[in-house]
């Protein structure tokens, strides 16, 4: 059998402690700077500014699906939620990224969505963020619209993610 030495000891507890301490990371989404008496959010369908049909329900969906899959704040209707998050599609702006050389027919778009959100506290109306948020994606142009069509819509449901995450993480640490 071994012997174990009283400086082992000593150096295995010192490692010990200081990995136990950490360098500074945490887990993401496990903290939040809410007030502990926020704990539901109500997310109405976003107002639409631009002539893009149905984009307003693709992003409302998608912040939905964040919020629920978060599990931070629960979801609730506009009169029983503690918060509120309201937003409008202010902008959707297509334009060309890739043309070919030759005939300078445009092979690739760049999809840009910019939405304006609120977000605040249902009994005093407190606002705890007001801000404009946009995301963009690249898609393919196709020689058939309908593809192209369905390119674009795949283009703006990514956006759509892109943004709730970032709106979520704006609610949750940001102020």
């Amino acid at each position: 059998m071994k012997k174990i030495l009283p400086g082992h000891i000593f150096s295995f507890l010192f490692f010990i402690t200081l990995f136990s301490a950490g360098c500074g990371y945490r887990f993401q989404g496990g903290e939040s700077n809410l007030s502990a008496d926020i704990r539901s959010v109500a997310i109405p369908i976003f107002a639409n500014d631009t002539i893009q049909t149905g984009i307003e329900s693709e992003v409302t969906r998608a912040l939905i699906e964040k919020f629920t899959f978060a599990g931070r704040l629960g979801l609730a209707g506009k009169n029983s939620a503690d918060t509120l998050l309201t937003g409008t599609v202010k902008s959707f702006v297509v334009s060309a990224v890739a043309v070919t050389t030759g005939t300078q027919i445009a092979t690739g778009y760049r999809a840009t969505l910019t939405v304006e959100i609120s977000f605040q506290r249902q009994r005093d109306s407190k606002v705890f963020l007001k801000e404009e948020v946009s995301e963009w994606r690249n898609y393919l142009v196709a020689s058939d619209l309908a593809v192209t069509e369905t390119n674009k819509r795949e283009a703006i449901r990514q956006i759509s993610a892109l943004l709730a995450e970032r709106i979520h993480e704006m609610i949750l640490e940001n102020f």
